[in-house]
C-alpha cells in the first residue's frame, strides 16, 4: 500500500497499525466468533471448568494393575478380562490373550480393544510389559481421546494409562475431521508433539492419492494441547497445492473442540459502495465462558475516516444480554456527513437487547435501537432498514400462563424515512391482556383481549384508550359433517384526546369519546370429500357461508392509531373483525360466501382453488376507496395454488373488480425446476388504497434462478424491477460459489438503486475465501 506524501504522521501511524494487525491476523480463524491468538500477545488463559475427581490409573483388571501395586498372574485361556469392583472403567478384550510369566508380558491379538477410563486403544496386536509399564500396539492402531480426537498409527508405544507414548506414521484426526499428518509424534499427557507435520481439513483424492491438497499448513513442529484445546505451530508455511504462499514463525489456533478463544478474527479489506476502500481487524475477547467482547475497528481510506464497533454478550442465570454500538468521527467538510451537517460530526448507533426471567410465569426485557441520524445504519451497513420505517426501542414485562398472556410495554420510535409529518408517533405505553378459557363440555369458550394505551405524537397530541374485545365462541360439528361456528362479540372502547389536531382524515378534537359495538355471527362450512384413482387422489370441496349482524358504525372523531390501512383479500374475507386494530370497526349487517376446492395426491402433490365475495346491506365509508369493499358488494377475491410435483409450484392471488372483472390486486409467483436448477418469477400489483393512505399503487416484478452446476459449483442470481412510478430497477445481484470438503469461495456482486438523502445508488463486490476449520477472509 502506498501512502500519499502529504499524509500526516498520525495518519502514517494509523495505517501502519491497521496493516500490522491485519498481517498478523491473515490466517486467523473466525469459526464461532473466535479462534486465534498470535505470538503470545493475547490472553491465552484456559476457560473455567469445574474441578473433576481424579481416579487411580488401572490398566485393565486386578491381574493388570499399575507398577505400584502387586503383580498377579494372568489367565492364559480367556479371551476377555472383566473389570473388578475397584476398576470399573477399565477392560481389555481380544480374539486371543496370552501371558508369559517369566517375561511379565501380556500379549493380545485380533480386534484388540483396551478401555482405560475415558480413553480407548484399538489395534491388531498389543503387548504389555509389566516390568517397563509399556504398552506396544501395532497394526491399524487407534487411540480415541475423551475430546473426540483420534490418533491413528501403524506402531505405538504408550504407558498403561494411555497418556504417554510415541507413535510412527501417525495421523491425528480432530473432532471436525481435519487431520495432522506426520512420520513420528510423541504423546505426553495433555500434549501431543509432532515433528515435520502437515495440517489440513482437505481429504485426499480417492482416485489420485498423490494429488496435492488444495491447502495445508506445514510446520517444523506442531503441538496439540488438549487442556487449552489449542494447536500450536513453529516455522509454519501456508501452502496452496503444495506451493508455499505465506510464512509465520509462530502461529496457533483453537482445535475444533474449542469454540471460543481470545484473539484476532479474520480481517476484511476492499471497497464498499460509496464508502470506498477500507480495512478492519476485529478482535475477540473471551472474558469468561459466559461473556465476551468483540472490538471491530475500521478505517475508510478514501474518506480518511475511522469507525469503531463494539459488541458485548453475556449469558446470565436468568437470561441473556447483548450490547452493540458503533461510532465514527467526521471532520468539518469531510465526506460522509449526514444530510444538512457541515461541521465536525459524530455519527453512531446503539443496537442492544436483553431478556430475563423473573419466575416461571413472568419475564422482562428491553430493546434499544437508536441512531444519530436517519441514514447512518443503512449507510454503514449495520442493518437494512429500507423496509423498517422506524427504529424501535422498548422496555417490557410479560407473563404466560396456560392459554393466557399479558404484557406491559413502553415503546419509542425514531423515524428513518424522509417524512416531515407531525402526526407520527413518538412513544407508546401499552398494557395488553389476552385470556382464553378452557372449552366447556359443549366446546364453547371465551376470548377476551383487553388493551390500555397512551400515545404521544410529534405535534404534542396525546391520545389514551381503554378497550376490550370480548367473544363467546360456540363451535359445533353435526353428524353429517357440517361445521358451524356461532360467535357473539362485543367491542368496547373509551378515548381521551388532549388537544385538537387534524391528524387523520377527520378532524380530531380534544375531549373524550367512546364506542360500544356488539355483533353476532354465524359461519357454516360443509367439507365434502371423495377419492379418485383407487385412493391415490383425494378431492375436497367446501362451500362457506357466513352472516354477521351488528349496528351501523359511523366514523368517529378520535385518532385512528392501529387500523389505518385495510386491504380486502382472501385472508380476511371471512374474519369477524377485518381491521387489524380496534380504532376502526366494520359494523353493519353483511354476508360472506365462497368456496374452497382442493385435490391432494398421496405423494404430496396438490391443487387448491378458492373464491369469495362479501355483501354489506349499508353503503358507508367504513372502508377506504380502492380497498376492495368500499361499496355494498365487494370485489371478488381468491387464490389458485398448484404444486403437482416438487418441480413446479404456481401461486396466484387475485382481487377482481366486481363490475368489470378487471384486476385491482394480483400476486403471481411461478417456481419451476428441480433443486439443482430452480427458477422463480413473481409479480405484484396493488392498486393504491386512496382515502389519505400513505401507500400509492405498487407494481413490481422479481426474478431469481439457482443452479447447482456440479458437486462443487453453484450459482444464483436475482433482480427486482419496479413498474410503477418511478419506474426502474430496485436491485439486482448474483453469486458464484465453489465449495468442497475443506474450502469454499464466494464471488458476489450486488447493485442497489436506493436513494435517500446522503444515500446514493452503489455497487458492492465481494470475494470471500473460507478455509474450513480455520476461518474465512474476503475482499469487499
Amino acid at each position: 500500500m502506498a501512502f500519499k506524501q502529504t499524509a500526516s504522521k498520525r495518519q502514517f501511524v494509523t495505517y501502519t497499525l491497521f496493516a500490522t494487525c491485519s498481517a498478523l491476523a491473515v490466517l486467523a480463524p473466525s469459526h464461532a466468533r473466535a479462534q486465534l491468538s498470535i505470538m503470545g500477545v493475547l490472553d491465552t488463559r484456559a476457560p473455567f471448568s469445574p474441578v473433576q475427581k481424579k481416579t487411580s490409573p488401572v490398566l485393565t483388571s486386578p491381574e493388570l494393575q499399575q507398577k505400584s501395586k502387586p503383580k498377579k498372574q494372568l489367565p492364559t485361556h480367556s479371551n476377555e478380562v472383566a473389570p473388578s469392583s475397584n476398576s470399573e472403567k477399565s477392560s481389555i478384550s481380544a480374539d486371543e490373550l496370552g501371558y508369559s510369566k517369566d517375561l511379565g508380558i501380556l500379549t493380545a491379538r485380533g480386534n484388540v480393544e483396551i478401555i482405560y477410563s475415558e480413553r480407548i486403544l484399538v489395534a491388531d496386536t498389543v503387548s504389555y510389559n509389566q516390568n517397563k509399564d509399556v504398552v506396544t500396539a501395532s497394526g491399524n492402531v487407534q487411540l480415541i481421546e475423551p475430546d473426540g480426537n483420534v490418533l491413528l498409527s501403524e506402531y505405538m508405544e504408550i504407558s498403561s494409562d494411555l497418556k504417554h507414548g510415541i507413535a510412527r506414521q501417525m495421523v491425528l484426526s480432530l473432532a471436525n475431521n481435519s487431520l495432522i499428518r506426520a512420520k513420528e509424534g510423541e504423546k505426553d499427557g495433555r500434549f501431543t508433539v509432532i515433528k515435520d507435520a502437515e495440517y489440513s481439513a482437505c481429504k485426499k483424492c480417492e482416485d489420485d492419492p498423490d494429488r496435492p491438497l488444495l491447502w495445508k499448513l506445514s510446520a517444523k513442529e506442531v503441538k496439540h494441547d488438549s487442556k487449552l484445546q489449542r494447536i500450536e505451530y513453529s516455522d509454519a508455511f501456508f501452502e496452496i497445492l503444495d506451493v508455499p504462499v505465506l510464512y509465520t514463525p509462530i502461529f496457533w489456533h483453537a482445535d475444533p473442540s474449542r469454540k471460543r478463544e481470545t484473539g484476532f478474527l479474520f480481517p476484511s479489506y476492499g471497497s464498499q459502495g460509496t464508502l470506498g476502500s477500507y480495512v478492519n481487524t476485529p478482535f475477540f475477547w473471551n472474558i469468561n465462558p459466559s461473556k465476551d467482547l468483540t472490538i471491530n475497528p475500521t478505517w475508510y481510506f478514501d474518506d480518511n475516516q475511522p469507525l469503531l464497533e463494539l459488541g458485548y454478550r453475556q449469558s446470565l442465570r436468568n437470561g441473556d444480554l447483548r450490547l452493540n454500538g458503533s461510532a465514527t468521527y467526521i471532520k468539518e467538510g469531510g465526506v460522509g456527513q449526514s444530510s444538512g451537517n457541515t461541521g465536525n460530526e459524530i455519527r453512531g448507533h446503539i443496537d442492544s437487547e436483553g431478556q430475563f426471567d423473573i419466575n416461571n410465569t413472568w419475564r422482562w426485557g428491553f430493546e434499544v435501537n437508536t441512531a444519530s441520524d436517519d441514514t447512518y445504519t443503512r449507510r454503514y451497513g449495520f442493518n437494512d432498514n429500507t423496509e423498517n420505517a422506524q427504529l424501535i426501542s422498548q422496555l417490557y414485562t410479560e407473563g404466560f400462563r396456560k392459554r393466557n398472556y399479558t404484557t406491559l410495554n413502553l415503546s419509542t420510535y425514531q423515524e428513518q424515512r424522509d417524512i416531515k409529518s407531525e402526526t407520527l408517533q413518538d412513544s407508546k405505553l401499552e398494557y395488553l391482556i389476552s385470556y382464553m378459557s378452557q372449552p366447556s363440555k359443549s366446546g364453547s369458550y371465551w376470548k377476551i383481549d383487553g388493551t390500555m394505551m397512551h400515545i404521544s405524537h410529534r405535534n404534542d397530541v396525546r391520545t389514551s384508550r381503554l378497550a376490550a374485545d370480548t367473544s363467546w365462541v360456540v363451535p359445533y360439528t353435526s353428524n353429517t359433517g357440517d361445521l358451524i361456528t356461532l360467535e357473539a362479540n362485543l367491542i368496547s372502547a373509551g378515548y381521551y384526546t388532549s388537544e385538537s389536531n387534524a391528524a387523520s382524515s377527520a378532524s380530531v378534537k380534544s375531549g373524550t369519546d367512546a364506542q360500544f359495538v356488539p355483533s353476532l355471527s354465524l359461519e357454516w362450512r360443509k367439507p365434502v370429500s371423495r377419492t379418485h384413482m383407487d385412493g391415490k387422489v383425494n378431492e375436497v370441496f367446501e362451500p362457506i357461508f357466513k352472516v354477521k349482524a351488528a349496528p351501523n358504525v359511523s366514523q368517529r372523531d378520535f385518532l385512528n392509531e392501529d387500523s389505518q390501512d385495510f386491504e380486502f383479500d382472501d385472508t380476511n374475507v371471512f374474519k369477524t373483525k377485518r381491521f387489524t386494530g380496534l380504532d376502526r370497526i366494520d359494523g353493519g349487517h353483511r354476508m360472506d360466501y365462497g368456496l374452497n376446492w382442493g385435490v391432494y395426491g398421496n405423494e404430496g402433490g396438490y391443487s387448491l382453488f378458492s373464491i369469495a365475495q362479501s355483501y354489506r346491506l349499508r353503503d358507508d365509508k367504513t372502508y377506504s376507496s380502492n380497498s376492495g369493499h368500499e361499496d355494498n358488494l365487494s370485489d371478488i377475491v381468491g387464490r389458485i395454488d398448484i404444486a403437482p410435483t416438487d418441480f413446479l409450484n404456481v401461486l396466484y392471488r387475485y382481487r377482481l373488480d366486481k363490475d368489470e372483472l378487471t384486476l385491482n390486486r394480483s400476486e403471481t409467483s411461478l417456481t419451476i425446476g428441480p433443486s439443482s436448477s430452480r427458477m422463480s418469477i413473481s409479480h405484484l400489483y396493488v392498486e393504491g388504497a386512496g382515502g389519505g393512505s400513505q401507500y400509492a399503487t405498487r407494481e413490481e416484478i422479481s426474478t431469481s434462478i439457482e443452479n447447482q452446476w456440479s458437486k462443487n459449483w453453484s450459482s444464483n442470481a436475482y433482480s427486482t424491477y419496479r413498474m410503477n412510478s418511478p419506474e426502474g430497477n430496485v436491485n439486482y445481484g448474483a453469486r458464484v460459489t465453489y465449495e468442497d470438503d475443506c474450502s469454499a469461495v464466494y464471488l458476489d456482486f450486488r447493485r442497489s438503486f436506493a436513494e435517500d438523502r446522503d444515500l446514493t445508488p452503489d455497487d458492492t463486490f465481494s470475494l470471500r475465501f473460507e478455509l474450513k476449520s480455520l476461518g474465512d477472509f474476503g475482499v469487499f
